[in-house]
């Protein structure tokens, strides 16, 4: 589940925040002046107070400067019709963010040898979807199989359609079904079209090379060595495990349904990570700061290459203070998520729960650029 966006973030550590009630907002920063602590903390502020504005019930944000400079907001209420803060360290369904994590395990499995970019997925998954024959690996990663994107054959409109089925369990292999069930979009590696199937398929590709799910190998190769104990594959489990702000969707008459509590194997590998800012920004800190590749597989993973509008897992954004960020967005029914950085040492990650409407782009596109073109 996808809401595109044009912006992107990187960063380490949390910070201490309070959480005002209701719809009372809060921002704080650590490590500067007390004057630019202020000032960003404000600007920020103001940012989240207009994501929030005109629907969403409630949004969190943690931006990580170069060095140990870290702000955070939080906005709205965490649970519709009460006064119940946001936890600006709760924890969120992360969306297709799950995709950067499958993709910077498969480029340790090319790092590794154990598996090649240009390799076709019948090498390794024969007869699983059509053309497998030559379709390759970074065609899954980028986006350029021309494969059906599963989400577009959920009931997904109006949200509340899929509420009779927020429960059932699907498996890798029954999804990856259902999108190849449609026709092919175009010829591998003659198109760019977004498709959750792609990553459905590297999740089972990560299970055939390695003998273990996407979501140990995840575990193991990332989450663990990163101290990320905030971050969880959940598999079939509806429930968030931990403080965390509810999810809504419009009823369809003004009000809310809270969709909080979902089976998250609808989305599988190419969105079931529930995490925090904090967790976020560490990784997307590492993996830019070169902990988790080595250069020139990370260049790859960076790298846009035609007829692709992505690299390998993340998405470049030239921001207005002239630097480049890379990072993913995603959605989980009733919230969205942003997690970008620089090279340079800068991360912003946000959380947004929709409520009765999704926060607007421009304002979430000014937040990011403002977070991240910031001192």
């Amino acid at each position: 589940m996808k809401y595109r966006s044009k912006i992107a973030g990187a960063a380490v550590v949390a910070a201490v925040a309070v959480a005002l009630p209701a719809t009372a907002t809060t921002a704080t920063a650590a490590g500067r002046s007390d004057g630019a602590r202020h000032k960003e903390a404000s600007v920020l502020q103001q940012d989240l107070d207009a994501v929030a504005a005109g629907g969403p019930t409630s949004a969190l944000v943690e931006v990580k400067g170069a060095g140990r400079r870290t702000v955070r907001a939080t906005s709205g209420t965490s649970i519709a019709g009460t006064h119940k803060p946001v936890d600006p360290a709760g924890l969120f369904r992360a969306g297709s963010v799950t995709k950067a994590f499958v993709a910077t395990t498969v480029l340790q499995l090319v790092e590794e040898h154990r598996l090649g970019l240009d390799d076709p997925v019948d090498r390794w998954l024969p007869g699983l979807v059509p053309a497998g024959d030559r379709i390759t690996v970074r065609e899954l990663l980028n986006h350029t199989t021309g494969l059906y994107d599963v989400t577009d054959t959920l009931p997904l409109s109006p949200p509340t359609a899929f509420l009779p089925i927020r429960y059932r369990t699907w498996s890798t292999t029954e999804l990856v079904r259902r999108g190849t069930a449609q026709p092919a979009l175009f010829e591998p590696g003659q198109g760019y079209h977004y498709s959750s199937t792609d990553y459905l398929v590297l999740g089972l590709l990560v299970e055939r090379v390695t003998g273990h799910s996407y979501a140990d190998e995840i575990t193991r190769r990332i989450l663990r060595p990163l101290g990320m104990s905030d971050t969880s594959l959940p598999g079939t489990d509806p429930h968030i495990r931990g403080s965390h702000a509810h999810n809504y969707i419009p009823d369809g008459t003004g009000g809310v349904v809270d969709i909080t509590e979902m089976n998250p194997s609808v989305m599988n590998a190419a969105g079931e990570l529930i995490s925090s800012a904090a967790d976020l920004n560490t990784f997307t800190s590492a993996l830019l700061g070169g902990r988790l590749l080595s250069p020139p597989l990370l260049r790859e993973m960076t790298t846009v290459s035609a007829p692709s509008e992505t690299g390998l897992g993340l998405e470049p954004v030239e921001l207005p203070c002239g630097a480049t960020a890379y990072g993913h967005d995603g959605d989980a029914l009733g919230s969205s998520t942003w997690a970008f950085a620089t090279p340079g040492g800068r991360s912003v990650t946000l959380s947004v729960s929709w409520g009765t409407g999704r926060p607007a782009k421009a304002a979430v596109t000014k937040l990011l650029d403002d977070a991240l073109c910031g001192g």
